[in-house]
């Protein structure tokens, strides 16, 4: 094998990141390799093909394991030898270690692009990201869609799509590509429940309200991870509220913040803003302002964040200054999060 430094190589590009790949399939899945990955694949047919090559010979391995079946044994005798038993069971072992492996590279670049759709300040993340050279065509894509976030539609915006005519990936776009390679790490390790959170986020941003649920709902059936569950509740809360059901928000929201995933993931915390949110919008200020209560008093790093969701919550803001009975926490919210905004 050829190494890196090997002159007969010489400044390959794509060789650091087939390196990476070959890391990733190990099991090494650091951040920054994911993103070398997600931004290299992306513009150079060589190394996507490389990707593309392992999935379909893992795809095929599966079935090949799949059609194995084990000799059939009739009074205690196998109608073949014992190696052979064993040498199959090891294969298809070691083949489902292997599909296993390739569910979690799936699952860290569908996760990647999913992100890269959602969150601008991921994409300025990805597109810092020092990669060879050919990947200075991802970062002129990045920082385009940067723009059209932004709404800059100014004339230099307009000459840099035409330079990146056809290789501009739009938030939908990423989504789209984050929601096939999820859906395809689900049916090789159906117990990838990471992935069911971000495919039901793709899907709760798109209006699939029926779809995300169902992707929650198969988390919350299926899963013992306190963690993944509290992710699942606190977006399927999110749907409930999108829909009007206060009720059953709450009920989730509550379920939520009685677990021990607060401890392990202070930034579920912010579930205490949905409550506050839900029982505010069911009526019940006193309720509201109990739990706004408690998100200034123990998460005082996210008043800003507050201030800032709450200002996206014109109807909320509306009937809590509106209401005769919600003065005490139209008050609290205007000093404790909303004065410094």
């Amino acid at each position: 094998m050829v190494s890196p430094s090997s002159p007969e190589r010489g400044s390959d590009p794509c060789l650091p990141i087939q390196v990476d790949l070959s890391a990733m399939l190990d099991g090494e899945l650091d951040p920054a390799s994911v993103r070398r990955v997600m931004v290299h694949s992306d513009v150079c047919p060589s190394c996507r093909a490389f990707l593309d090559g392992i999935r379909s010979q893992v795809r095929l391995h599966r079935k090949v394991a799949m059609a194995t079946v084990p000799p059939e044994v009739d009074g205690g005798e196998a109608h073949a030898p014992h190696e052979a038993v064993t040498a199959g069971a090891r294969l298809r072992d070691e083949l489902t270690a292997n599909r296993l492996r390739l569910a979690k590279i799936l699952y860290e670049l569908g996760r990647g692009f999913v992100l890269m759709g959602l969150s601008a300040d991921f994409s300025r993340v990805v597109a810092k990201e020092p990669v060879p050279v050919p990947d200075m065509a991802m970062r002129g894509r990045n920082l385009v869609d940067e723009a059209t976030r932004a709404g800059d539609q100014g004339p230099e915006w307009v000459a840099a799509k035409d330079l990146f005519d056809g290789c501009i990936r739009t938030a939908d776009e990423n989504l789209g590509r984050g929601q096939r390679l999820l859906t395809e790490c689900l049916s090789l390790d159906g117990t990838c429940h990471e992935s069911r959170i971000y495919l039901g986020l793709v899907h709760h941003v798109r209006g699939q309200r029926a779809l995300a649920r169902r992707q929650f709902q198969t988390i919350l059936a299926e899963s013992s991870d306190s963690l993944v569950r509290a992710y699942a509740l606190s977006n399927l809360s999110n749907v409930h509220l999108d829909e009007g059901d206060f009720d059953e928000a709450v009920r989730l929201l509550l379920e939520l913040v009685a677990s021990d995933a607060l401890e392990k993931q202070p930034r579920i915390g912010t579930a205490m803003f949905n409550l506050g949110l839900a029982y505010g919008l069911k009526g019940q200020f006193s309720e509201s302002l109990r739990w706004f209560g408690r998100l200034h008093e123990e998460m005082p790093h996210r008043r800003n964040y507050v201030a800032s969701e709450l200002g996206r919550r014109s109807q909320f803001l509306f009937l809590v200054r509106s209401h005769p009975e919600a003065k005490d926490l139209a008050n609290a919210l205007q000093e404790w999060f909303l004065a410094a905004s």
